[in-house]
């Protein structure tokens, strides 16, 4: 474990040293914000692989599980004490990592949320993600003894309706405990977006806007939902900040993404590629467990002590097809931004707003590609401006032909 240990701390002073003075920031900003993200970016990466690698290798979640299992014998008990020690032990070992991140946005005056305000977000975020760790290790261990050749393909089936009902009840029930969201305020932006929602046949469409003008100064513009429940929303940033020629493509963006269905796109990809994780993760935990059984205390494969195997091995995969879905994402952007394009006259204006976005946000406006696959969901704001102004140039090439 030492020797992990000390290989990690080397990464860190190469990612660092990396980012902070080598890597070729393309940004409107005068300062590192950019590159400084990516660094962290990087360096919390492979933390979770340290913690569940550091049980695996220590034989600590046999200790664990020894020590729980004098406090109850019920394995639904037992499955909840276990996970939240290992969400706590997460959220630790992030913990520095996030602060100095929080340090540098309010510094860079990309943020004003206030310390106790991020705590508590932070928080919330490892309550939930204690709540679905837990029942996902239960469901899956009791899958184990009942189905032990398929058990990945009928969780993969019982991850599908309730998956949906995540999506369906996300914009009424879980965002409104982090953010406050209001209707789209009265006056000319909304008659304009009413007038444009109505000439494309799109009626009804619920605008929203977010109060996020307490915590960034960035700006944003989003669709979430699916069914009933799907809205655009607006933050409150972007309707201060911005001119409304910028605001009506950002906005005709996010239509596109609506009529579309873009969501559903998402949810069915992500499910699909979930069904390939599922089976992948079963196939390389069963040999991975087959070759530490005789060198451990493992009674089974579904033995809670073995769930750092099982946690390490999706963990990896994860990282592994990371440039797949963030490609995925960038195609769903470009076919969104085609769309605001066809439904925009005047382009100089989206220009303008890209450029503003990227200052205010102190972006990095062309990273290089292997950041690009790890954490770009959209194209990057070079090649948008530069698409822009090609089609700008087409038009005005046909315009002159026609007169």
């Amino acid at each position: 474990m030492k020797k992990s240990l000390s290989i990690y701390f080397i990464y860190l002073i190469l990612v660092w040293v990396y980012f902070y003075f080598f890597y070729p920031l393309e940004s409107y900003s005068q300062s590192n914000y950019a590159a400084l993200a990516h660094a962290v970016f990087f360096s919390k990466l492979p933390l979770e692989w340290l913690l569940l690698y550091g049980l695996i290798k220590t034989q600590g979640s046999i200790v664990l599980v020894d020590k729980i299992e004098k406090l109850t014998k019920l394995e639904s008990v037992k499955t909840i004490i276990f996970s939240f020690l290992l969400v706590v032990g997460y959220g630790l070992i992030r913990f520095p990592f996030n602060l100095v991140w929080f340090n540098i946005t309010h510094w860079e005056g990309t943020s004003r949320q206030p310390f106790g305000d991020w705590l508590l977000e932070m928080s919330l975020d490892l309550f939930f993600y204690w709540i679905i760790l837990s029942v996902a290790i239960y469901v899956s261990r009791l899958l184990m003894v009942r189905f032990k050749r398929f058990w990945w393909l009928v969780l993969w089936l019982l991850v599908l309706p309730i998956a949906l009902f995540i999506i369906y009840i996300q914009p009424v029930w879980i965002d409104p405990l982090y953010e406050d969201f209001t209707e789209m305020e009265q006056g000319p932006l909304r008659t304009a977006i009413e007038e444009f929602t109505t000439s494309i046949g799109l009626e009804d469409t619920t605008l929203l806007q977010v109060n996020m003008s307490e915590k960034v100064t960035t700006f944003n513009a989003y669709v979430t939902g699916i069914m009933g429940n799907a809205r655009i929303v607006m933050w409150d940033t972007t309707l201060a900040g911005m001119e409304q020629d910028e605001i009506m493509f950002i906005l005709a963006h996010e239509i596109g993404h609506y009529v579309m269905h873009h969501v559903y796109l998402g949810v069915a990809g992500y499910l699909l590629l979930s069904l390939f994780l599922f089976f992948l993760t079963a196939f390389i935990y069963k040999r991975v467990w087959l070759n530490f059984r005789d060198k451990t205390s493992f009674k089974s494969p579904n033995d809670l002590r073995a769930v750092p195997i099982l946690l390490l091995t999706i963990s990896i995969l994860l990282t592994i097809v990371q440039p797949i879905s963030t490609y995925v994402s960038r195609q769903i952007e470009i076919s969104a931004d085609t769309y605001a394009i066809e439904h925009t006259e005047q382009l100089e204006p989206a220009i303008e707003g890209y450029q503003r976005m990227a200052r205010q946000s102190k972006s990095d406006i062309d990273p290089v590609f292997w950041v690009k696959w790890m954490r770009s969901s959209h194209p990057s704001i070079k090649e948008r401006i530069e698409r822009l102004e090609k089609e700008i140039q087409k038009r005005e090439t046909n315009d002159n032909t026609a007169s």
